[in-house]
């Protein structure tokens, strides 16, 4: 765990009855790899990753930003530039009625942008 304290900050905040929880970090530093144990840990039943929503082991809606070919369409996939991916994602997260959430992202800019698009 003190490694981890190290290598991520860990930020959580409360906004309209959903508890959000972020892991920021570099780029390849397995925040992906350690969303799982920190989502199991606290009870968190959603990520937001790179564009995904995720669900346990399942995508729930979403694009990946590993798939785009340039950078900054990738970043722009990641904080739900496009409008078509943003509403999928906004309509899932309504329709699945999230309490608890973690967002992953390389910075806490990204992170508060991404609560702040999706409604969170």
């Amino acid at each position: 765990m003190e490694t981890m304290n190290r290598i991520f900050k860990y930020a959580f905040w409360k906004l309209k009855r959903t508890k959000v929880y972020a892991l920021v970090g570099k780029s390849g530093t397995g925040k992906s790899f350690r969303s799982k144990i920190l989502a199991e840990r606290y009870h968190i039943d959603y990520i937001i990753d790179d564009g995904l929503l995720i669900k346990g082991d399942r995508i729930i809606a979403g694009k990946s930003a590993k798939r785009e070919e340039h950078i900054l369409a990738a970043v722009r996939t990641a904080v739900f530039g496009d409008e078509d991916h943003y509403l999928e994602v906004l309509t899932a997260l309504k329709k699945e009625k999230v309490h608890r959430i973690l967002i992953i992202g390389t910075s806490e800019k990204m992170v508060y942008k991404i609560a702040e698009r999706l409604e969170l």
